[in-house]
């Protein structure tokens, strides 16, 4: 039984969920403006000829940005990571969901698959899709699918017992009980502050470094090791009475930085006219361009973005970061792939 088609890269990044709090699919008003802005340029410069749909996708992408042309996605935070052949995934939120169709071709093929959860903590926009993927309802004998579970130790119910819960009668039709009839075999860990797991490879051991976070609850981020590439799993967490210095350990010389950075300055403390977010347990471009810099980050990516944030304003949180802290950055969108 295999995975995927290793990565020939130490380590890649696929974004299946960059929303944070709920889902926040686009509404029919926000993709009718976005057609109609498409026309409007359409006008200014001349459309390639009818019939072509790889030439119309050309000038699309030539002519439009990223923000006018598709949109960065509703799903709550999953991110799929590849060291060689390995696989880990960074939260269950409802982008599992869409990462568990892109694998089935594989599953099928190798009856099975298996790979390691990463949970940062169990607030409902990182776990809700775990009912919906749809690797954990595969007959067993047909199918073998193994994953391990790591998770806080501190939350007031495991993470198994959060991910049962969630799907008790009457919030759910499948109770937890029945996955136990199907493929998908699973095993749950603990992690606390300071943890490094350590996962063996054909290609070469990966470490994981494990840091609470500042965030309600018990959060934790991630800092992955392998063959000399570093990515940092940062979702979820606020300065509080300043730089959070377990956060730049995580990002110090990460080749990729991914990051909550949900609100602006002013959407953060009220100052835009909107509820303050002290306490809410979420960044904005200021922080997060400090710690870039502390940590000698490499390449930052924006992700849980607000639900309530266009395409535009990620747009913008993102560029505020780059531009005050002088390091790349990226907004992370569905679909994003990233190599290091």
């Amino acid at each position: 039984m295999t995975n995927r088609t290793a990565s020939p890269s130490p380590i890649a990044v696929r974004f299946w969920g960059v929303r944070g709090s709920v889902p926040s699919p686009i509404t029919p008003a926000a993709l009718e403006a976005k057609v109609l802005a498409a026309l409007a340029m359409g006008q200014e410069r001349p459309l390639p000829p009818k019939g072509d749909p790889e030439a119309l996708k050309a000038w699309a992408r030539e002519h439009l940005p990223f923000a006018a042309r598709s949109t960065f996605g509703g799903n709550t935070t999953c991110v799929e990571v590849r060291c060689g052949d390995e696989l880990l995934v960074l939260d269950m939120g409802t982008g599992i969901r869409e990462l568990g169709m892109a694998l089935m071709p594989q599953t099928l093929k190798d009856r099975g698959i298996r790979g390691t959860i990463l949970q940062s903590h169990v607030h409902w926009d990182h776990i809700q899709g775990y009912p919906f993927w749809p690797q954990l309802y595969m007959p067993r004998g047909a199918f073998d699918n193994h994953f391990s579970f790591f998770g806080g130790k501190e939350w007031d119910r495991s993470l198994e017992d959060a991910l049962r819960g969630q799907m008790n009668a009457p919030m759910f039709p499948v109770d937890h009980r029945e996955l136990e009839k199907t493929a998908l075999r699973m095993s749950f860990d603990t992690v606390w502050d300071g943890r490094v797991i350590t996962l063996p490879s054909a290609s070469g051991d990966i470490r994981i470094l494990c840091r609470k976070l500042n965030h309600p609850q018990e959060t934790y981020g991630y800092r992955i090791e392998h063959r000399g590439a570093v990515v940092a799993f940062c979702t979820d967490h606020e300065p509080y009475a300043g730089i959070h210095r377990p956060l730049v350990e995580l990002a110090k010389d990460a080749d990729l930085f991914i990051t909550d950075c949900q609100y602006t300055f002013h959407e953060y403390t009220g100052a835009s006219g909107g509820v303050q977010k002290l306490g809410w347990g979420h960044s904005y471009p200021e922080y997060i361009a400090e710690v870039a810099q502390l940590a000698k980050a490499r390449t930052v990516v924006t992700t849980h973005h607000d639900p309530t944030a266009n395409d535009g304003h990620v747009v913008n949180i993102a560029a505020a970061v780059g531009r005050l802290s002088g390091v790349r950055t990226v907004p992370a969108h569905e679909g994003l792939l990233l190599t290091v």
